[in-house]
């Protein structure tokens, strides 16, 4: 399976993530996974339940691991955005669930 996720590139007062530690979140979501496509920089807007508005310019990353790993993806993510103190994470899988929005807290 493929699964992709956008890492924010900003806290959430919008301050930049320093690229180090950017850098260094972004290894240890692929790593165990052996691979990635960094498919490059994105701008996205979102609206949160509590009508707080988002817009981010996010690294689009998509990874493959087989399919019976999607719990561990699904957990990786999560971890990511706690990391990055994130309200929720964009996470899509190709040919199997489409696109899911995890809530991180």
């Amino acid at each position: 399976m493929k699964f992709t996720t956008l890492i924010t590139t900003s806290w959430n007062d919008g301050t930049a993530v320093k690229p180090a530690l950017l850098h260094r979140l972004t290894d240890s979501l692929w790593r165990p996974f052996r691979g990635v496509t960094k498919e490059g920089y994105v701008t996205g807007h979102w609206i949160d339940d509590d009508g707080t508005e988002f817009r981010d310019v996010c690294l689009k990353v998509s990874i493959e691991c087989e399919r019976g790993r999607l719990p561990e993806a699904i957990r990786a993510v999560k971890r990511l955005g706690r990391k990055l103190r994130q309200r929720a994470m964009y996470f899509e899988v190709a040919g199997y669930d489409g696109v899911q929005i995890l809530r991180i807290e």
